[in-house]
């Protein structure tokens, strides 16, 4: 398992970066099937008071995880960040768990290069791109509600058509599936 912490706005010092590194480490007992965990933190300055942003993104073989913490104290707010990624290791863990004995697959593997530049500029800000593997929608809604997004794109495993799942307004989901003439 990687550890990659990084830091944004403010420069890093060893004591914390290795608190917050055997910190996510703990995440490995919940669950051994972690590749890497990403962790961003950033100092917001702001006129009144300074504050810490916390993002860890773990990557389950293709499967992402996401959380997010804000606080006055860097540690503070890495421990935060790691109950809130507890969490959702657990929920991620008891929601496939009946996959448990079984090589685990991957539900969608990231490309090397996620996030390219556009050159047209004035239209297209960014730019990603994945690789997928096929999937049901009720996986797709999963993947979604694990990365924090409202909308996700994946390969329908029924049709091999590229269909989108969103969250509507009302807290339900919707399907956006292609017609070919």
């Amino acid at each position: 398992m990687e550890i990659q912490v990084t830091a944004r706005n403010m420069k890093l010092d060893p004591e914390n970066q290795d608190y917050a590194e055997q910190k996510l480490g703990k995440l490995h007992k919940y669950l051994n099937t972690i590749s890497t965990i990403k962790l961003e933190l950033v100092d917001e300055k702001s006129k009144t008071r300074q504050m810490y942003t916390a993002q860890v993104t773990i990557n389950i073989n293709g499967f992402i995880l996401r959380g997010e913490h804000k606080g006055d104290n860097i540690r503070s707010t890495v421990d935060e960040v790691f109950a809130v990624m507890e969490r959702l290791v657990t929920k991620y863990k008891k929601r496939y768990e009946i996959n448990k004995g079984r090589e685990p697959e991957s539900i969608r593997m990231l490309d090397i290069e996620e996030e390219k530049k556009v050159l047209d500029k004035s239209r297209v800000a960014k730019s990603k791109s994945f690789l997928v593997k096929p999937m049901t929608t009720s996986q797709a809604i999963d993947q979604m509600e694990f990365v924090g997004h409202d909308f996700f794109i994946f390969l329908n495993a029924k049709d091999n058509s590229v269909n989108v799942v969103y969250r509507r307004k009302d807290g339900k989901y919707g399907l956006i599936q292609p017609l070919f003439s």
